[in-house]
C-alpha cells in the first residue's frame, strides 16, 4: 500500500527552519520499518511543495502519517491533519511523534483515526498490514484509536532491549534533500543515534522517563553500518547522552577509526561524564569529535540543585578546559530563570566571556510536557498555548515586566553573537549556536522582543471545531 508520512512546518517558530533544519530521522526509521512491504513517501513541508500540489500530481495514499515532532508543532500538525482529510477524505490518518509519546495534552481537534506513541515502527507496520488485508486494526502496545487515546502514554516506552533491534532508517527516502539539511555550522548534516535513554533524572527533561531510566544501546557493528549508509561528513549524534558507557565508546571510536570513516561529530555530553574519563574525550577528538553540547544550565550550585542536575559549576569549568585542550568546540546551554532581574542577565553575559564558550545557547526554564517540572507546576503556568513551550517564552510569571524580560533575553543573545568566538577565525563560525545568517538571526531577536508586547504573545490557542 502507499504510505505518506508528513513532517510539518511551523512558520511562526522563533527557532525557524532558517536557523536549523534537520532531516526527519524518525520518519526515516518508520520508512525502514515498512521497507519491502509498502511504498513509502516522506513529505517534508519545510522543503517540499504544499500537500495540495502533491495531491494534484500523485496517486492518493492508502495511509497518511502526520508527525507531531514537538509540543510546539501541535497547531501546525493539526492543520496538516485537516488538510489531509480535505484532500483524501477516506484515507486513514495516524498521528505520532515525540509529543504524543510524552503527553496526551492538546491532542483534541485533529482529523485522525489512530495515534502511535514510542518507537513507532512496529505499531505502524501492524496498522498498515491490517488495513491492507482489510482487517479492523486492533489497539496494542504503542497504538490506540484516536478517540480512545487517553491511556496511550502508559505504553510509550520503547520495547527493544537494544536499539539494534530497530530497523535501519531508510535514508534513500530523502536523498533528494540531503544537501538541504543543516544544523548550525554543520552544512549539510545527517542525524544518527547510537543510544537512547538516560540514567539521570533532571527535573526539566522527559527523556529519562520515556525509557524508565534505562540506557539502550546499538551494537557497534550496527552503528558502523549506519555510518556507512550516510553520504556526508557531518554527523549530528542525537543521543540523550552518548558517553554513559566509556569502555563501549572507546571501542566504538577504535572501530570507526579502523573502518576509515572521516566524519565531524556533534554530540551531547554531561560535564561529569566527560571528567570521569578524559581519555575517552581525547580519543574521540582524534577520530572527529568537533563539538559537544554541554548542559551547563547554570553556574550557581543552588540553581543546579533545584534542577536535580547532579553536577556543580566547578565541573563545568573543568570540562570546558578539557574540551578546549582537545580542540573540541563547546556549545554550552544555560537556563534563564523567569525570576531573574537585570543583574542576573548581566551575570550570565559575563559568565560566557569568562568561560570562553565557543557557541553558547540559552533557554528559558520551560515546563515541557512529560517532565516532572510540568507535572509539579501546572497551576502556575500563565499560558496553555503549546506553541509557547519552545524554551524562548516564559510559562511562569516573570519578576521583571514581560517586555523588559524579553528585551534582556534578546540582548543576551545579541551580545553573545557580537563577541569574537574564541579560537575561531573571524567569519568561519558563529559565536552563538543557532545562527545561519544575519537576517535569520535578527528575525529571531525581533520575535523575542515582540513576545513581551501585549497582544503579540501568551494568548491561549484556539482549538478548531471537530464538527
Amino acid at each position: 500500500m502507499r504510505v505518506l508520512l508528513v513532517w510539518p512546518r511551523n512558520e511562526r517558530a522563533l527557532l525557524s527552519d532558517r536557523l536549523s533544519c534537520c532531516e526527519p530521522l524518525p520518519l526515516e526509521y518508520l520508512g525502514g520499518a515498512l521497507r519491502g512491504h509498502h511504498d513509502v513517501t516522506i513529505h517534508d513541508l519545510r522543503l517540499d511543495a504544499p500537500l495540495a500540489d502533491y495531491a494534484a500530481t500523485h496517486e492518493p495514499p492508502d495511509l497518511v502519517g502526520v508527525a507531531i515532532p514537538y509540543t510546539t508543532s501541535v497547531r501546525v500538525s493539526r492543520q496538516v491533519s485537516h488538510e489531509v482529510r480535505r484532500l483524501w477524505p477516506d484515507v486513514p490518518i495516524v498521528l505520532g511523534g515525540h509529543h504524543p509519546t510524552v503527553s496526551a495534552e492538546w491532542l483534541d481537534g485533529f482529523a485522525a483515526d489512530w495515534v502511535i506513541a514510542g518507537e513507532g515502527g512496529a505499531p505502524l507496520n501492524r496498522l498498515a498490514a491490517d488495513l491492507e488485508a482489510g482487517r479492523t486494526p486492533q489497539a496494542g502496545v504503542g497504538l490506540a484509536p484516536y478517540d480512545s487515546r487517553t491511556g496511550l502514554e502508559r505504553d510509550r516506552r520503547p520495547r527493544p532491549a537494544a536499539l539494534n533491534d530497530l530497523p535501519m532508517p531508510d535514508r534513500s527516502l530523502l536523498s533528494h534533500h540531503r544537501q538541504d539539511y543543516f544544523h548550525s555550522i554543520y552544512r549539510p548534516v545527517s542525524l544518527i543515534r547510537f543510544t537512547a535513554g538516560c540514567p539521570y533524572t533532571c527535573k526539566f527533561c522527559s527523556l529519562w522517563r520515556m525509557t524508565d531510566r534505562r540506557y539502550l544501546v546499538k551494537d557497534i557493528d550496527r552503528v558502523l553500518a549506519e555510518i556507512a549508509d550516510i553520504d556526508g561528513d557531518n554527523l549530528y549524534v542525537v543521543d540523550d547522552e552518548a558517553f554513559i558507557q566509556p569502555a563501549r565508546m572507546l571501542e566504538l571510536a577504535d572501530a570507526i577509526d579502523k573502518a576509515g570513516f572521516r566524519k565531524r561529530f556533534h554530540m551531547y555530553i554531561r560535564t561529569d561524564t566527560a571528567l570521569r574519563r578524559p581519555d575517552v574525550i581525547a580519543r574521540w577528538a582524534e577520530i572527529g569529535l568537533d563539538s559537544v553540547l554541554v548542559g551547563a544550565e547554570s553556574m550557581t550550585d543552588d540553581e543546579l540543585s533545584g534542577y536535580r542536575k547532579g553536577t556543580d559549576a566547578d565541573q563545568t569549568r573543568r570540562a570546558l578546559d578539557l574540551f578546549h585542550t582537545n580542540q573540541v568546540k563547546v556549545r554550552a546551554n544555560f537556563i534563564v530563570q523567569p525570576s531573574w532581574v537585570g543583574e542576573d542577565f548581566a551575570r550570565l553575559g559575563r559568565t560566557i566571556e569568562e568561560l570562553q564558550v565557543d557557541m553558547p545557547s540559552f533557554s528559558v526554564l520551560t515546563p515541557l510536557p512529560g517532565t516532572d517540572l510540568y507535572d509539579e507546576s501546572r497551576d502556575q503556568h500563565i499560558s496553555d498555548d503549546p506553541e509557547l513551550f519552545d524554551c524562548y517564552h516564559s510559562l511562569f510569571p516573570t519578576k521583571l515586566p514581560l517586555e523588559d524580560f524579553y528585551h534582556r533575553l534578546a540582548d543576551l543573545l545579541a551580545g553573545a553573537s557580537a563577541r569574537p568566538a574564541p579560537g575561531v577565525a573571524a567569519g568561519q563560525d558563529p559565536s552563538v549556536f543557532y545562527y545561519s545568517d544575519d537576517s535569520a538571526f535578527d528575525e529571531m531577536l525581533r520575535g523575542i522582543r515582540l513576545s513581551g508586547v501585549p497582544g503579540r504573545a501568551l494568548e491561549p490557542e484556539r482549538v478548531p471545531s471537530t464538527g
